[in-house]
């Protein structure tokens, strides 16, 4: 339950974040405690492969916005965003969690045993992703509102049975592909307005 409070903690500090450097700084806090709820299903070395892409789509926007001053205001988008981010969550949640017939168990700090924390992080990612592409104004807010949905689609493929390192890759480089348009994007949004 810790982790899922520090997932929903950095990604609306993510989103709150006036400066592109500073999202870019809160997403990889997002992808760290993603990848640590990860981490009872999955192997090392996937674990290691997202912490490499979530490293280097931090590091491609970080280099992209070339000063600390580069950014977007959210303003009300980001009231919007996490307003239908916990709207969706929980309606996501309980439409389209695992059926059993008992009812979920959230421990504290224990293990999840029924990988509740897991799928509700993984919609929480994804509801979060696309409120704010919905409510996106700039390639800024566009880009962190691709990443977090990749995140979120990382945690799901970690509940798939059966082997996950193609997924995994392909996950992967699909987040630092993101990483690599936003940057683009963002570089020539920067060169128009200069």
């Amino acid at each position: 339950m810790a982790l899922l409070a520090a997932v929903a903690l950095t990604t609306l500090l993510a989103n709150g974040a006036t400066r592109l450097r500073g999202v870019a700084l809160a997403f990889l806090a997002v992808s760290l405690a993603a990848n640590a709820i990860a981490l009872s299903l999955t192997t090392l070395p996937q674990i290691a492969v997202l912490v490499s892409a979530g490293l280097v789509a931090t590091t491609i926007l970080y280099v992209a916005a070339r000063d600390g001053d580069y950014g977007e205001d959210p303003g009300w988008r980001l009231w919007a965003a996490t307003l239908i981010a916990a709207i969706a969550t929980p309606a996501a949640f309980t439409s389209f969690r695992t059926i059993t017939g008992e009812a979920p168990d959230l421990p504290l700090l224990g293990a999840d045993s029924g990988n509740v924390i897991v799928q509700v992080a993984a919609f929480w990612l994804l509801s979060s992703g696309t409120a704010i592409l919905v409510t996106a104004r700039t390639a800024v807010r566009t880009s962190l509102g691709a990443l977090l949905m990749v995140t979120g689609v990382q945690l799901l493929i970690r509940l798939a049975p059966g082997p996950q390192l193609a997924f995994t890759i392909g996950v992967a480089w699909l987040e630092v592909f993101i990483a690599l348009t936003g940057a683009f994007l963002i570089v020539n949004e920067r060169a128009v307005r200069e």
